[in-house]
């Protein structure tokens, strides 16, 4: 078992803005994208973009809100829309996704509840791993996809974001 320690990481305040940051970033990331362009064509080398937004709030709700905390899923469905290891990179642009806005929203919503859940959940654990542990989880996983939506822009032609 694993043991945390606050010493080595950085503070649940810092890991907060952190996760604010990666969030504006990977809005930065989308916002002057058409809703065509967001799903893209299939290929193997990316993941339609759409999806890929929905999955980095997902993956956060998952292990920040649902797995730490204990709360019931914000979308029913997400499960088998957005976890990656249950749904095979082919069929993610068959999936019936939100759409656009229901997507921001739900990514607006899950890092709302992150953010103010916070006070709740400082003292608790799961396996040895706390509060600070699945927030830096969230945000080095966002901070992973924003690389990979980079990479999408770049092999799909994109122009380049204004940031």
């Amino acid at each position: 078992m694993v043991q945390s320690t606050s010493q080595s990481r950085s503070t649940i305040p810092e890991l907060l803005q952190g996760l604010r940051e990666a969030r504006g970033r990977t809005l930065d990331l989308v916002a002057d994208l058409d809703d065509q362009q967001l799903m893209g064509p299939r290929l193997s080398i990316v993941n339609p973009l759409r999806w890929e937004i929905g999955h980095v709030a997902y993956f956060q709700e998952f292990w920040c809100l649902r797995h730490l905390q204990g709360e019931q899923p914000i979308l029913a469905q997400s499960d088998s829309l957005y976890d990656s290891a249950r749904v095979s990179h082919d069929t993610r642009w068959d999936l019936p996704l939100p759409s656009r806005q229901d997507t921001l929203s739900f990514m607006q919503q899950v890092l709302d509840q992150v953010i103010g859940s916070t006070s709740s959940a400082t003292d608790k654990r799961i396996d040895g791993y706390d509060l600070g542990y699945f927030l830096q989880l969230a945000l080095f996983h966002e901070q992973m996809h924003d690389e990979a939506i980079t990479y999408t822009r770049q092999t799909l032609s994109y122009g380049v974001p204004q940031f």
